[in-house]
């Protein structure tokens, strides 16, 4: 047997023999299992650990990091409050790519149970309760970081050292700036969701946000913001979500072929993007005091926006 299921039943308990050499899926969803089995550290050659939507309330992963195939380890959607990993000496989860602690009941977290995982690419913490997350995270593999819908008021990254991180996902918590040292701790970040928080325009947000040159998508919608200014900055984004806030105005100098900038749900008065062609440069500013177009009777690149009477009954 190499894969095993057991769904919706009433297991509270299991355990498994010594040198099982052949089972490579362990997946339990919908149990009453209260904790990680130890004896799953016997299944030497498991690669996918999954217990879902059972009763899980805590966790130690120190009995499974010398598994030497183990490469996804999933415990979404259970009652988990604490988290814990004694690092232990030689050799620490080998193959481990992707650990998920979705849905969960965790307030704090120590990013160092994380950094002797060499080879983890994903860590999902979203939609816990978390507040704070304590240690240092040294993690060069990291590739995406979930940390959607929990209880954020400020992160602060000066002590990581994520190099790598291409995803972060940062949405639905109440921050109110931008995380502490983000621009140097992740500097090949492409995608940064920042939606539903409560950030809001200060003097530093766009300067910071112009320093992350790899950065292709940013999500910054439902927030506080009032503008969005990049002077004499070519930015690398080809697309920008600012929809639904309380902007008044956008002035963005240059951006690269393809740019994309979507302003809907706003109280947008002025809107300017200069060196830009209309084939090039894609704006919605739908629901808005203004309607913005290119002048193409004129083959001018430049935007002319005027004003808008229309009613709309999209926008919450």
């Amino acid at each position: 047997m190499t894969s095993l299921l057991l769904m919706d039943t009433n297991l509270s308990d299991i355990e498994f023999e010594p040198h099982n050499a052949k089972l490579e899926m362990l997946t339990i969803i919908q149990s009453r299992l209260r904790r990680v089995p130890d004896s799953v550290n016997q299944l030497a050659v498991l690669q996918v650990l999954a217990i879902v939507r059972s009763l899980v309330d805590s966790v130690d992963l120190s009995p499974f990091c010398k598994l030497q195939y183990l490469h996804n380890i999933n415990l979404m959607h259970n009652q988990i409050a604490f988290f814990n990993y004694s690092l232990t000496s030689g050799v620490e989860f080998p193959t481990l790519w992707e650990i998920n602690l979705s849905h969960n009941l965790l307030t704090t977290v120590r990013l160092d149970n994380f950094n002797g995982m060499k080879a983890l690419r994903t860590i999902n913490l979203s939609n816990n309760r978390l507040h704070s997350l304590d240690g240092q995270l040294l993690l060069s593999s990291l590739k995406k970081l979930e940390l959607s819908h929990n209880r954020f008021t400020e992160l602060n990254f000066c002590s990581w050292n994520v190099s790598n991180l291409a995803d972060l996902n940062i949405n639905n918590n109440t921050l109110r700036w931008l995380p502490v040292c983000m621009e140097d701790t992740i500097p090949s970040v492409s995608y940064l969701h920042l939606a539903s928080n409560v950030l809001s325009t200060d003097d530093s947000i766009w300067s910071r946000l112009a320093k992350l040159h790899q950065l292709t998508l940013l999500d910054i919608s439902y927030n506080r913001l009032t503008n969005m200014v990049w002077t004499n900055i070519t930015l690398s984004s080809r697309y920008i979500n600012m929809n639904n806030n309380p902007v008044k105005f956008i002035n963005i100098s240059m951006a690269i072929d393809g740019f994309h900038v979507d302003v809907g749900c706003s109280t947008i008065e002025q809107l300017t993007i200069s060196s830009m062609s209309s084939n090039e440069t894609y704006t919605d500013t739908y629901c808005t005091p203004i309607r913005c177009s290119y002048n193409s009777e004129r083959n001018s690149n430049q935007l002319q926006c005027g004003k808008n009477v229309e009613e709309c009954k999209i926008c919450v």
